[in-house]
């Protein structure tokens, strides 16, 4: 009896030492384990757009996505969410801020969204050409601020893109001055700003949503919009309009961003990689930006639209109003004084 008891406690032993071996180690599965055992499951970082696949964000995105992943041995797992299935902009700007959303890439105009105080890099004629863009924006001073306001906001800039050079397009008549505006009821941004610039043209301004706009402007509800070729190409607004004029009244760029809440949950090597890949995304994202808008102005002027370059007598109107924004009191109120005497600087006015 004795020896029968002896053989069993063995056999028990036995089995208690394979399953110690086989919870320490003895499985081919060489994944990061968490405390309990478990795998460890990689961080997932979604970024929210409210552009088409089409768009040069979401091309771009492509290849973010594979060099975050490979760079960090898919510890970060990440996953492009365009269209606006997470919101609109200033929505998902709200949302990394409170960390319900990792990253976002949003035009300027969805940061100013929710904080008008950056609402100023949008002011007419600011950055009139591509050269004073990548001078004074991108890679000069506007840029700079926009990282330092951000950033005590609980926002990382990560990168900064392009949305687009905005011109007119209506299907009333061909715009060549700024009397040609008077009368013309057009889609403008929901901005107090953009509303200012146009009614001093004598427009009616009717904000609404871009994703109203194509049937305003089938049903001329509108007579026409203000947007850049990018956005008039890819939602067909197009097709409803005769005439468009490249005006560049207004530039607007594009912030990859992401909530500190995020930021700081990220080790040292993963925010480097993440900061190197936006960095590069961005330039490429510019670069394919300014081919698909020439491109695309081409395509819609075959289409039938009839396309005009800015003409020196709409170019002093514009300059004409913008000189007076630049000096009016409610924008030094609202951007603040030390920015407007920037700009005053910027443009030499006295």
């Amino acid at each position: 009896m004795k020896g029968k008891s002896l053989k069993v406690l063995a056999l028990v032993l036995t089995m208690l030492f394979m399953v110690t071996v086989v919870g320490c180690g003895g499985s081919s599965n060489t994944g990061d384990k968490t405390s309990d055992g478990g795998e460890k499951k990689p961080i997932v970082i979604r970024i929210g757009t409210t552009v088409t696949p089409t768009h040069s964000y979401s091309v771009v995105a492509q290849d973010f996505e594979k060099e975050v992943e490979e760079k960090t041995n898919g510890e970060i797992d990440i996953q492009y969410l365009g269209g606006g299935v997470l919101g609109g902009e200033r929505q998902m700007v709200e949302a990394i801020q409170r960390g319900d959303l990792e990253m976002t890439w949003t035009s300027d105009i969805g940061l100013a969204a929710v904080y008008p105080e950056l609402g100023f890099v949008n002011l007419p004629y600011l950055f009139p050409t591509y050269e004073d863009v990548d001078r004074d924006y991108i890679n000069g001073w506007v840029a700079d601020y926009m990282t330092k306001f951000c950033e005590e906001k609980g926002i990382k800039i990560l990168g900064f893109g392009e949305n687009d050079f905005r011109a007119v397009t209506n299907s009333k008549r061909p715009i060549t001055k700024g009397e040609d505006f008077k009368g013309l009821k057009l889609r403008v941004p929901e901005t107090p700003m953009y509303v200012d610039f146009y009614e001093s043209l004598g427009v009616a301004c009717t904000p609404m949503a871009i994703t109203e706009v194509p049937t305003a402007l089938q049903q001329k509800t509108v007579d026409g919009q203000d947007n850049g070729a990018i956005m008039t190409y890819d939602y067909g607004l197009y097709k409803f309009q005769k005439y468009a004029t490249r005006a560049n009244q207004i530039y607007s760029g594009m912030q990859m961003c992401m909530g500190t809440v995020t930021w700081d949950k990220l080790t040292p090597e993963q925010q480097q990689i993440i900061a190197e890949a936006s960095k590069k995304a961005a330039a490429a994202q510019v670069k394919l930006q300014r081919e698909n808008a020439e491109k695309q102005w081409k395509e819609m002027a075959e289409a039938g639209m009839e396309v005009i370059d800015i003409t020196p007598e709409l170019e002093a109107d514009f300059k004409a109003i913008a000189e007076r924004m630049y000096k009016d009191p409610q924008y030094a109120k609202l951007y603040g004084q030390e920015v407007m005497d920037k700009i005053q600087e910027m443009k030499g006015i006295k």
